[in-house]
């Protein structure tokens, strides 16, 4: 009996300890989004202005997920419009790789696209700025301005 809770004991206590410890300690930065919406152009306008924006930056489209329709599809019920279009460009690849061979995480670029509310809302993911090296850092810096550029021009009248 004295084992048992003995051993309850440093049970609780571990338990405590790793509560206190992740309590202690910051966790890891939320990610970096980047959000543009219109009230005013159709979904599928957006979606157009956004593979237009996308090549016009020498991008490659390398994935389009229709996500609500093939959920309507699927199931056959009334379901809203939700997209995410994946892209690259290999040169610009190419060079972050270089950097940060641990970049590839945040490949490809993607960009979602909902409806909500009678909006159009389109949200990508921004790279990481605060790296321990300056010329990573900097390449992010414009990199997210070209992505934040892509999403103002599809949701712009």
């Amino acid at each position: 009996m004295l084992s048992l809770r003995l051993e309850l004991t440093r049970f609780l206590l571990a338990l405590y300890v790793a509560a206190w410890l992740s309590a202690c300690e910051p966790g890891p930065p939320e990610p970096a989004y980047y959000s543009a919406e219109t009230a005013t152009k159709p979904y599928q306008d957006v979606l157009a202005e956004l593979e237009v924006a996308i090549t016009e930056r020498n991008f490659r489209i390398t994935g389009h997920n229709k996500i609500g329709g093939a959920i309507r599809e699927r199931e056959g019920i009334d379901f809203p419009d939700y997209d995410t279009i994946q892209f690259c460009n290999l040169s610009q690849a190419r060079v972050m790789l270089e950097m940060s061979p641990a970049s590839v995480a945040w490949m490809p670029c993607n960009v979602a696209v909902r409806s909500e509310a009678g909006k159009v809302i389109v949200t990508t993911h921004l790279l990481p700025t605060d790296s321990a090296d300056p010329r990573l850092n900097e390449f992010a810096r414009k990199m997210n301005e070209e992505l934040k550029a892509i999403v103002l021009f599809a949701v712009e009248n």
